[in-house]
């Protein structure tokens, strides 16, 4: 069972108890003295002062009644005394109890506050934030934890700072060699086009016009790879906050696919009904990555099918093919940035799929098995109104 009270709860507590108990203490034995002293007046005898008196005459008989006056008033005096003793001992022990009360609180809160800061200040390292510093006061000990926890923030400010610049210069390292690679790649045809133009012009000019057409076809196609090359890093790298309206989500998949329908055969089964809150372009982006991704792994011949349906507040599209389907090793990987087991490409389509979802509010989900093909799922909350 967890504890409710703090140590400094539990401190205080066990203060209270040992020194009330102990002033409690204190006050029996104070008045078991005040009544043994009541006894012992009780019991005082004048039997001396009266065997003195030789003759009881009536001077004999008023100097004893003097006497006993004069015994008499002294102890109802006594008494009074005693009893403003008891008086006086018991605010004297009320307070030395609230004066040691107050002083120990006030020791204890100065001791616990330290401990506050170090907690306060643990959290915030806890948090990822290496530059917390705790002023180095107190006592001894607590001077000295302070300055090992300093010690320890500085060191771990300064490794978080070592490797934020390793991560960097790997992700740089990472983007070089994609790019080099990506770059490399139209360049090669773009070179050997240009070459054999070369070789025709020196050997028979008048030939040349006879892979003129075929040259210039590659140079232009390989152009075009390197334009998307650029453009799939620049929308990755200039995602921002979504302009947010209401879409019918049916008639933008139609206006998409329709450039794809004349090369593809694309199979819809759309509800016509639905509303969704997304970003328009961002839509277009999104279906149009994962409907590449689908062109390209699909099997000839066969139909890529896409669905939209609702389900409770939500609308749900799939994208499937049937396709050569993804190693459940990769699975896990394929909305990594610059991940890609394609031949072509930069690995940064499904990434920027997973990128604008994320900025849409929208769930995409994607299963797979090998020969059977790929289904790509968006579950987006609908529009309500």
């Amino acid at each position: 069972m967890k504890n409710i009270f703090g140590m400094r709860t539990q401190i205080i507590a066990l203060f209270l108890v040992v020194s009330i108990g102990g002033l409690m203490i204190l006050n029996n034995v104070f008045q078991s003295k005040h009544k043994n002293i009541h006894s012992a007046l009780e019991r005082i005898e004048l039997s001396d002062q009266l065997r003195s008196i030789r003759h009881y005459s009536s001077e004999d008989s008023l100097k004893a009644e003097s006497l006993m006056r004069d015994f008499n008033s002294a102890k109802a005096v006594l008494n009074i005394a005693l009893g403003d003793s008891r008086v006086v001992t018991s605010v004297v022990l009320l307070l030395v109890i609230v004066l040691s009360t107050t002083i120990f609180i006030i020791v204890i809160c100065r001791l616990s506050k330290p401990l506050r800061e170090l907690k306060h200040a643990t959290d915030q390292i806890r948090e990822g934030n290496f530059s917390v510093h705790l002023p180095e006061t107190g006592l001894p000990e607590m001077r000295e934890l302070k300055s090992s926890f300093n010690m320890m923030s500085r060191e771990l400010e300064a490794i978080q700072t070592r490797l934020l610049v390793a991560e960097k210069e790997m992700i740089w390292k990472d983007l070089s060699r994609i790019l080099a690679h990506e770059i490399k790649n139209p360049l090669t045809p773009i070179q050997l086009a240009i070459q054999r133009l070369e070789e025709r012009l020196e050997t028979d000019p008048e030939a040349i016009k006879e892979i003129l057409p075929e040259s210039v076809s590659i140079i232009t196609q390989e152009i075009e790879n390197l334009r998307l090359l650029a453009q799939d890093f620049s929308n990755y790298a200039k995602v921002n906050q979504p302009n947010t309206e209401q879409i019918n989500p049916a008639l933008s998949i139609r206006e998409i696919v329709k450039s794809y329908c004349q090369d593809f055969e694309i199979e819809l089964d759309l509800a016509e009904d639905l509303k969704i809150n997304f970003d328009k372009t961002h839509f277009y982006q999104v279906l149009t990555n994962i409907l590449q991704n689908a062109i390209d792994a699909s099997d000839p011949g066969k139909p890529i099918q896409i669905r939209l349906y609702g389900e409770r507040s939500y609308v749900v599209l799939c994208i499937k093919d049937h396709g050569v389907g993804i190693e459940s090793k990769d699975l896990a990987r394929i909305f990594e940035p610059y991940f890609s087991k394609k031949s072509k490409g930069t690995g940064l389509g499904l990434a920027l799929v997973k990128k604008l979802c994320d900025a849409n509010g929208t769930i995409v989900r994607v299963k797979s098995e090998i020969g059977s093909g790929t289904e790509f799922t968006l579950i987006i909350e609908a529009a309500t109104g």
